[in-house]
């Protein structure tokens, strides 16, 4: 499980480097809705290492990636990077 300060580093950096990536929006959804208690949204597909049943769009961000991860966690990774949750 990683902290909140390597993960925090991480994403700044990501935003550094390219802030208008897609992909960098879509953390910050995820992050968001998890701060929140959300599961961050479904994957849109079925990760073949997943081992839960699962439906066309696959697991939740949260199952799949985060499973052990308090709402806590993404709350101050989402306070740092000064995203609204």
């Amino acid at each position: 499980m990683k902290s909140v300060t390597e993960v925090f580093m991480y994403y700044k950096e990501m935003e550094t480097q390219n802030p208008s990536s897609s992909m960098f929006r879509e953390i910050k959804m995820q992050y968001q809705d998890m701060a929140s208690g959300g599961d961050g949204g479904p994957l849109g597909y079925c990760p073949k290492d997943y081992n839960e049943e699962c439906g066309e769009e696959g697991p939740s961000c949260r199952d799949y990636n985060y499973a052990a991860y308090p709402d806590d966690f993404f709350q101050d990774v989402c306070t740092l990077m000064s995203w609204r949750w």
